[in-house]
């Protein structure tokens, strides 16, 4: 393997985002679906749209920032950090990441902690900084743990806003608010209002290309679909995904939960080409119902990785944050 790290061919660990060959080489069924998956979304578009006659609420979404600056943050009436603020989780390395938060002029900010932001969490928390007594000031930003917030923005709107922090087991004691495969935090703890979810994991089989988001987040926002759920984490998986809660999706989440079978055993006939084919027909069937029979609208919800690290070169991306308007 390592002829084929060197060459690009394989990626050289789990953080890294799959090559062509680490797909063929896991299932190649799942790589003909994921890829078809993406096609579908993008030929359905943006199923979130602001009210008819009612100002748009733009807002702009951060994560994984890790103690940089972005020196170029969009204007918006709501920002949010998803978390990982900071790389040693010390309350004066976040304190510094406030600072700056703080510093920008958007009319509501909104964060949560990520697993590398342990001051947050006692169990976490630096021993200096729990000798020390150590404390961060907000100044102002609403910090979200387990706790909902309504905010009202101008022409009468208003958003509910839920945060949890919590993140399936990736590291050691010193990582935030972590959870064991056999614990579910997620278990009926979104309030059904909620109309943006921030969390830092992501949910199973979005926007998460490594392969670590949480199935029981998944279940949980297929019973509360809010409107639009922000997070970050998986640095590769920055980006924007539009979400109908349809059979589609169904198909598509539970071909990407078989086990992964290699390509010669996934190119033996077996039970997975079934649900293939039924995918195929519900990617088909929604297109077509979406442009034929809805006129291009159609009510779903939308999903962000706001990511801001250029996967794991421990540098900043070059693009902007990413903004939504709803």
């Amino acid at each position: 393997m390592g002829l084929l790290v060197k060459l690009g061919l394989r990626r050289p660990m789990q953080w890294e985002r799959p090559t062509v060959l680490d797909w063929i080489l896991d299932s190649p069924l799942q790589a003909l679906v994921f890829h078809l998956y993406l096609l579908v979304l993008w030929l359905r578009g943006n199923p979130v749209k602001s009210p008819r006659n009612k100002q748009p609420i733009k807002i702009v979404v951060l994560s994984d920032t890790h103690d940089s600056i972005v020196e170029d943050v969009p204007d918006g009436d709501l920002l949010i950090h998803c978390g990982d603020m900071v790389n040693d989780g010390s309350a004066a390395s976040i304190q510094k990441q406030i600072d700056w938060l703080a510093s920008l002029p958007h009319q509501h900010k909104v964060a949560i902690s990520g697993n590398h932001d342990s001051w947050f969490d006692i169990n976490a928390r630096r021993e200096e900084d729990t000798l020390g007594h150590k404390s961060v000031n907000m100044k102002g930003i609403h910090y979200l743990d387990h706790k909902s917030i309504t905010l009202a923005f101008k022409g009468g709107r208003k958003l509910n806003i839920y945060g949890a922090p919590d993140i399936p087991q990736c590291g050691g004691s010193d990582n935030a608010f972590q959870y064991t495969s056999q614990q579910n935090p997620w278990d009926d703890t979104i309030p059904l209002d909620t109309e943006i979810l921030v969390t830092h994991t992501p949910p199973q089989h979005h926007l998460d290309n490594v392969g670590i988001g949480c199935p029981n987040l998944l279940k949980e926002i297929w019973r509360k679909k809010p409107k639009l759920h922000v997070f970050g984490h998986v640095h590769w998986g920055r980006g924007v995904q539009p979400i109908f809660w349809d059979e589609c999706q169904k198909s598509y989440e539970k071909i990407m939960s078989l086990p992964k079978r290699g390509p010669i055993l996934d190119l033996l006939p077996h039970r997975g080409w079934l649900d293939v084919l039924w995918f195929l027909w519900y990617g088909y069937i929604s297109v077509l119902w979406h442009w034929f029979m809805l006129g291009g609208a159609a009510n779903g919800s939308v999903m962000v990785n706001a990511a801001m690290q250029h996967g794991t070169s421990g540098k900043l991306t070059k693009k902007r944050p990413i903004t939504v308007e709803i």
